[in-house]
């Protein structure tokens, strides 16, 4: 019995230790051209043997209901689905999403340190941003192309800041003057260990159960200064 014990703890141990040092890979992938938006995000571990992708082809606001309706695909070693999934959103969801979103950046600062390690041992091995636009006047594009480029060289700068960029951007804006078009393709690669990735949601972890405990005290503290 003791040496079964024994053989699930090391087996466990072997475990951990090789998720720990296996990278992942992720691709993100963003298409706009015109009303056609596509997004497809997929995630490669073990020298790709493990591979699984997110595609998303369609989203669009839906008139006949307020909400927004995504249409996407599942792939697992590129066998994808039959039928693709449809997600609706409704306007109380996204509203309650954005809730969420605003609570937890109020603990961003405290989280900054825990992120910031993390982004330290991403690596960014392709970046590309390609983008066709105009509106058909030559004075208004102009002012776009400008801000376009000015986002594309903050974000370089963010990332490099942060990551370990490790290859040259390929950023590229095609002004169209004559006529209004919206065309952009957005390709990054990153990669990291998964065992950072552990770490880094450890400490989240353990930051939030500290905070939660810490206003358990506070509570508990003011309901008993009160009842004196």
């Amino acid at each position: 019995m003791l040496k079964i014990a024994v053989s699930i703890v090391v087996a466990l141990f072997l475990l951990i230790f090789v998720l720990s040092v296996m990278k992942l890979s992720i691709t993100i992938l963003f298409q706009h051209a015109q009303d056609d938006d596509e997004w497809k995000i997929t995630f490669r571990t073990l020298f790709g043997i493990i591979r699984y992708t997110i595609h998303i082809p369609l989203v669009k606001i839906e008139t006949e209901s307020p909400g927004i309706v995504i249409v996407h695909n599942k792939t697992v070693k590129n066998i994808s689905e039959s039928k693709p999934k449809r997600s609706k959103y409704t306007l109380e969801d996204i509203i309650d999403s954005f809730q969420k979103a605003k609570e937890f950046v109020r603990h961003v600062v405290r989280l900054n340190a825990i992120i910031k390690k993390f982004l330290r041992h991403i690596s960014i091995t392709k970046f590309e941003w390609q983008t066709k636009i105009g509106t058909g006047d030559a004075a208004a594009t102009g002012m776009i192309v400008g801000l376009g480029w000015s986002l594309k060289y903050s974000l370089v700068a963010l990332f490099s800041k942060y990551m370990k960029l490790q290859t040259s951007p390929c950023l590229m804006i095609t002004p169209s003057f004559h006529e209004a078009i919206s065309e952009t393709k957005f390709v990054c690669m990153i990669h990291f260990r998964i065992g950072h990735a552990m770490l880094a949601g450890i400490r989240v972890v353990k930051y939030w159960r500290d905070y939660h405990l810490s206003e358990i005290k506070t509570f508990v503290t003011q309901q008993t200064n009160e009842s004196y």
